[in-house]
């Protein structure tokens, strides 16, 4: 039986100009002076960016402005915290779109890949497809449009997973926010264009409450493996993007093989929930095979999976590799062989990746995965809570990352700072130390990080917040 996701599919794919052949360069970012403390772009002119329309059109970000106050607010089927405060941006709308202002989500590349089994899209008729499920799931009247698949708005932008921007009509940036703070928004807003006639509240418009998401298992099982703290996503290149890979590749690195060329590599593949693929475990398993460089080596350098329960599953098969090199190979190739199957056919096919082993810095963390036993721990006595990162009057890392991506944000710790001090703490303090922890200059800070940072003295603690 065809279904409507699938007839979707045919239609986007039929689009010519959503052949990748035409995906869009990633615009340069606007001056460093407008980028704030996470990456935002904060200020300046709107750069020439590309997108695509709910329906597969391409556009320019400035054309969508057509001289209207418009917000543009980012988000994608695997971040909670945007599931979480997008009815801010709904509310917002019932009441100043009255008003002249236009309203854009921008759908990007995923902030949990893994989460309920989604995968990052490897096309944009993928994206599309995802936009389309998380229209559903949230019911947003808000209009969408896609970014590029190779992320025009999320770099041009400096977008994370929720940032929310008021772009004026002459496409200067009004106001920025890697968040979506309800009063903020609200504030610039009237400041622009006046009070509403009307105020929504979010929890007036019934919208759908999708919970919260289970914790994945992180354990080494007869078809999956435990992953450590601070593995790094690297980057992969599918071989024919424009095909669709019902099983797609996931793969990280430990910090041992990005410096020196040995260490461990996890390969993960995953059958893509927007495809509704599945395994069938009566046809023979899926096998990986790697081609590697000269001088490289790899055990196992080829494996096949075991088969799953029943007569078919969707749970990920996941490997340990470890590779042997005088120093970090550019890139490896891994053929998969597989049987790709939905509800409506089951087929043999191969494809290929390339694996190379540098940060895929899309702004993704894997959900509940690659975190150790951080924030399962009871701080019972001074001792345990001694050695833990603790931040605002001894809050630990698990507290204050309140999204559970393992980075705290300058955000995030405002947010624990205002509820353990009060809401008249001085920003400016908070930003200054935010900015000596941040070794990295990053933006973001790692329990690493917050755990090496210098503790305030009581004279510290006592004065002026």
């Amino acid at each position: 039986m065809i279904t409507m996701k699938h007839l979707l599919l045919a239609c986007l794919m039929l689009a010519s100009s959503l052949s990748s052949a035409s995906a869009a360069t990633p615009s340069p970012r606007g001056s460093q002076s407008g980028v704030g403390p996470n990456g935002v772009l904060r200020s300046g002119q709107i750069p020439d960016l590309d997108a695509y329309t709910a329906t597969g059109e391409a556009i320019k970000l400035r054309e969508l402005l057509d001289g209207k106050y418009t917000v543009l607010t980012s988000g994608c089927l695997t971040c909670p915290q945007f599931h979480d405060t997008y009815p801010e941006i709904e509310a917002a709308f019932a009441d100043y779109s009255t008003e002249g202002v236009q309203f854009y989500y921008f759908y990007k590349s995923l902030r949990h890949p893994e989460l309920q089994g989604y995968v990052e899209a490897q096309n944009i008729q993928e994206r599309l497809l995802q936009l389309a499920e998380l229209k559903e799931k949230l019911a947003t009247q808000v209009p969408w449009i896609a970014d590029t698949i190779d992320d025009s708005l999320r770099i041009g932008l400096g977008a994370n997973s929720q940032s929310v921007y008021l772009i004026s009509p002459q496409g200067e940036i009004f106001y920025a926010n890697a968040r979506i703070v309800r009063n903020e928004l609200r504030a610039a807003l009237n400041k622009a264009v006046g009070k509403p006639s009307q105020t929504t509240l979010a929890h007036d418009l019934d919208l759908p409450t999708l919970g919260r998401n289970p914790r994945l298992l992180n354990e080494d099982t007869e078809l999956g493996v435990k992953r450590p703290e601070g593995l790094t996503i690297v980057a992969i290149a599918p071989a024919k993007p424009e095909e669709t890979y019902y099983v797609k590749l996931r793969a990280e690195a430990d910090d041992a093989l990005l410096k020196t060329g040995t260490g461990k590599l996890f390969l993960g593949f995953y059958p893509d929930p927007i495809h509704d693929a599945h395994w069938n475990n009566l046809t023979p398993p899926m096998q990986y095979t790697l081609t590697l460089p000269e001088g490289v080596k790899a055990s196992p350098a080829q494996a096949k999976a075991k088969q799953g329960p029943g007569d078919s599953d969707t749970l990920p098969r996941q490997f340990w590799v470890d590779i042997e090199a005088d120093s970090p190979p550019e890139a490896i190739t891994l053929t998969l062989d597989y049987y790709g199957c939905t509800p409506d056919m089951c087929m043999a096919l191969t494809h290929e990746y390339t694996i190379r082993l540098e940060d895929q810095n899309r702004g993704a963390r894997t959900y509940s995965m690659n975190r150790g036993n951080r924030g399962n721990a009871r701080a019972g006595n001074s001792q345990e809570r001694g050695n833990q990162a603790v931040g605002p009057r001894g809050m630990n890392f698990s507290q204050m990352d309140s999204d559970q991506d393992g980075f705290v944000s300058i955000e995030e710790m405002v947010t624990a700072t205002k509820k353990q001090r009060g809401e008249d703490v001085e920003l400016s303090r908070i930003q200054r130390r935010f900015e000596r922890i941040d070794s990295d200059g990053n933006g973001k800070l790692s329990e690493k990080e917050l755990e090496a940072a210098p503790r305030p003295n009581a004279a510290q603690r006592g004065g002026n917040r």
